[in-house]
């Protein structure tokens, strides 16, 4: 999950890594080259990987509402229209 703030831009991540369930939350601002990590925990379920991260947020952003986490949803990639080469569309 991407949420903006500001000029900075966080992500949070919950995955499977060998038996357990890894919370990350990462954030990226303009003039700086390395995202900072506020949160990096291994858990042993996913729920408690998930409050983690609300934990984490509330600390980071305590004015805010409690953070409701949102289930990553596929990206659908469509290719661009063919464009021919230089040398595909003149004639020779």
């Amino acid at each position: 999950m991407v949420l903006l703030r500001d000029t900075r831009r966080f992500e949070l991540t919950v995955e499977p890594l060998y038996n357990v369930w890894v919370a990350t939350l990462r954030g990226f601002t303009p003039g700086s080259l390395l995202p900072t990590t506020y949160l990096l925990r291994h858990c042993t379920t996913r729920a408690e990987a998930i409050l983690a991260l609300q934990r984490r947020w509330h600390v980071l952003f305590p004015e805010e509402e409690v953070l409701v986490w949102q289930e990553p949803t596929a990206f659908t990639t469509t290719q661009a229209p063919h464009r021919p080469r230089p040398s595909e569309g003149r004639p020779t």
